[in-house]
């Protein structure tokens, strides 16, 4: 991510990243970054106050131009601009007064034009000109300094989920077999699990750096609920911990007592621990979902600052642009999920900008906020029309924005899962995962990095389905697709390519350090326990490599990977060979 100054720069990725990066960013703690934020916002604001004056005399002098020489197209609209600009700031920062003449000076430059040089338009003009006179810097309550110090709670981030925590499942069994079982299948899957001897010692095992996940037997635990309240616990760790029950025995009772002492999830032996583990990272990405990243497009820094300030203070991730000509250039490096836009800007105006986003098939999808204090509900429609999402006249109440932008940017992370997602395993689909080879292909290129493809093929997944149905051969693939999410690295890419055939893209990987990696997989995939209504069982996976720069095009990259897999069956199955 490129980083400028804020000084006198039109290219601009700042505020949330304080020249860190986003993992820096986020290891920050809240009530710092809340404070850092909140005296960023105090700068803005008394900045904005000891420009004022200057503002003021600039418009005012600007008016008499528009009244002195009604047909000069260009001075009428500096005018306009200047003030809208103002009025959006005044009601960013407080000042609602301001905010209302300027708006009303807007609109009336506006109807000045249609109906040209009348006296009465003359008059209202001269008569605002006079309320700014009154409204000058030095005569302005601070007001907005004052409730600086008040930040709605709704604003605020979530203390935990800005946080990088590592994750531990502690399991807590009836009988030793059972929780050594289930111990060894989380190892396979790389998780880091242990043994809990009782519900009392839960308690020690928490740790301020760690999520907790208990998966506990719910009825070894009952003698110990009376003295340990498990759902205040949860309450009390604030996102740090949370429970599954797992049970022999299914019924009512059992269940209410899990819900009533705050389980997330019930299950029943023998655990399946694909699943387990799918409501292991649904629980962890609700205590600490992905941070937002929103681009917003204004040339009024410090309007542009104030709305990048409420919104990290949600916890969300800032990119700016204060020149529209380089908001394509943000996009494709930064990849925001939503952008925030002014509709009047001197070079290319808002919806001007939305039909531009709108032609790139790449940000089709991408939500688009309008964020001004035009009021007519009619240049909302033209907006709205023109690729707009939504429309949002300032001052717009901070928790307000941010509802809205969750509002918009979750939507819009949902509908792009399905599309570049396969239904049953989560992983990219074969398009989206060739896509995504040819992506990286040119990233390795450009910065001198190696690359590894590995395309996996489960063997006889034929006959799993044949012998133990093809619902258990669902399972089967997910839990190969969980392994490969949980063992691999955030930074590698993992896709479906059909079948029973997985593919992986693993950056920065000579095919030496791919083979070691996918050989281990492989080990540790012959080792999970498979349950069925006919019996336990196990199963194997083959795999064949190729990479670059051994192999400089996409497409080459792939049938290699996959000739070396052909090889992998042809040879005995169950192990890697590379191209």
């Amino acid at each position: 991510m490129v980083v400028r100054s804020a000084c006198g720069c039109k290219y601009l990725v700042l505020y949330s990243r304080s020249g860190k990066s986003i993992k820096d960013y986020q290891n920050v703690s809240s009530e710092n970054r809340g404070e850092r934020l909140k005296n960023r916002m105090r700068i803005l604001t008394e900045k904005f106050v000891a420009q004022l004056p200057e503002r003021l005399d600039e418009l005012r002098l600007l008016i008499d131009g528009v009244l002195y020489h009604p047909l000069d197209e260009d001075g009428r609209f500096k005018a306009r601009m200047s003030a809208h600009k103002i009025a959006g700031a005044a009601g960013t920062f407080g000042f609602e007064a301001l905010g209302t003449v300027c708006r009303a000076v807007e609109s009336s430059i506006d109807r000045f034009e249609a109906e040209r040089a009348g006296d009465s338009m003359r008059d209202e003009l001269e008569a605002l000109k006079g309320h700014l006179y009154r409204l000058s810097a030095e005569h302005l309550e601070l007001d907005a300094l004052e409730n600086l110090e008040e930040v709605p709670k709704s604003a605020e981030a979530d203390p935990v989920s800005s946080e990088v925590l590592q994750e531990r499942i502690l399991v807590l069994g009836n009988a030793e077999s059972d929780s050594d079982d289930l111990l060894e299948q989380l190892r396979h899957f790389g998780l880091q699990a242990s043994y809990l001897e009782s519900l009392t010692e839960l308690e020690n095992e928490l740790n301020p750096s760690e999520l907790i996940i208990l998966c506990a037997d719910i009825q070894a635990m009952m003698p110990d609920f009376a003295g340990i309240s498990l759902s205040d616990l949860v309450e009390k760790q604030n996102g740090r911990f949370a429970w599954v029950a797992v049970s022999r025995i299914d019924d009512f009772p059992l269940r209410l007592a899990a819900v009533r002492h705050g389980a997330s999830e019930f299950f029943t032996y023998p655990v399946d621990v694909p699943q387990l583990l799918d409501k292991v990272r649904e629980i962890a990405g609700s205590l600490r979902p992905e941070p937002i990243h929103v681009l917003i497009v204004d040339d009024d820094i410090d309007q542009v600052s104030a709305t990048a300030y409420t919104l990290q203070q949600a916890g969300m991730i800032t990119s700016v642009a204060s020149d529209p000509r380089q908001v394509f250039a943000i996009m494709v490096e930064s990849k925001p999920e939503l952008v925030i836009t002014d509709m009047y800007m001197p070079e290319c105006n808002g919806i001007e900008l939305s039909r531009l986003i709108r032609q790139q098939e790449a940000f089709v999808g991408i939500p688009i906020i309008f964020l001004s204090v035009e009021e007519d509900s009619n240049r909302h429609i033209d907006a709205m029309s023109e690729g707009g999402d939504d429309f949002l006249v300032k001052p717009v109440r901070p928790e307000y924005l941010i509802a809205k932008v969750r509002m918009r940017a979750q939507r819009a992370r949902d509908m792009r899962f399905f599309m570049e997602h396969d239904s049953l395993t989560g992983l990219l689909n074969h398009s989206h995962l060739k896509q995504r080879l040819e992506e990286e292909l040119l990233r390795a290129s450009r910065i001198g990095n190696e690359l590894s493809f590995a395309m996996i093929d489960i063997d006889r997944f034929k006959s799993v389905n044949d012998t133990y149905g093809h619902l258990t051969g669902d399972r089967v693939l997910k839990s190969l697709s969980r392994m490969l999410q949980d063992r691999l690295r955030k930074t590698d890419t993992i896709g479906r390519y059909g079948g029973e055939e997985f593919g992986v893209i693993l950056f920065n990987a000579s095919l030496d350090v791919a083979t070691k990696i996918m050989d281990d997989l492989r080990e540790a995939f012959s080792q999970i326990v498979h349950h069925s209504a006919n019996g336990d069982f196990q199963v194997t996976f083959s795999c064949g490599l190729s990479g670059y720069p051994e192999l400089e095009d996409a497409k080459l990259i792939g049938d290699t990977a996959d000739k070396a897999l052909y090889r992998a069956k042809e040879t005995g199955r169950n192990k890697v060979v590379r191209a």
